[in-house]
């Protein structure tokens, strides 16, 4: 399938770069398919914490208070990756509605499953770290 290199710039300004299948409707990053648009992605971003003197268009922090930066939606090799996360499940169902979006760092997301959210990394001062046990 032929693609084409797109580099999506969201509401906020910011961009990220990604290949669109020639149905027009695919993007992909990497082998990976990215399932939202680009406009459901900045629209999420914007739920994110704005955390004082920070240029919010590119960090925020998650609801765990961990810290994501814009342009690393979907990547797991940063820790300050983050992606789209469904806040409830109905009968196994995850409404796409953004209501029910939010941005999670990534492994807050990975751990979350389809459970209930566990925070598992929060930001310690400019990084992220575990969350603090005891």
């Amino acid at each position: 399938m032929k693609r084409t290199k797109v580099v999506v710039k969201g509401i906020i300004g910011k961009s990220l770069s990604y290949w669109r299948n020639s149905d027009k409707e695919t993007l992909i990053k990497g082998n990976s398919i990215v399932p939202f648009d680009e406009k459901i992605i900045s629209a999420v971003w914007a739920k994110g914490q704005v955390v004082g003197s920070n240029n919010p268009d590119n960090y925020r922090k998650d609801e765990c208070g961990a810290w994501i930066y814009f342009s690393h939606y979907s990547n797991r090799e940063s820790q300050y990756g983050w992606e789209i996360d469904h806040i409830t499940f109905v009968d196994h169902v995850a409404s796409d509605d953004l209501n029910n979006l939010r941005p999670l760092q990534w492994q807050n997301n990975a751990c979350k499953g389809s459970g209930e959210l566990a925070c598992i990394v929060t930001a310690n001062k400019t990084n992220n770290g575990p969350t603090k046990t005891g």
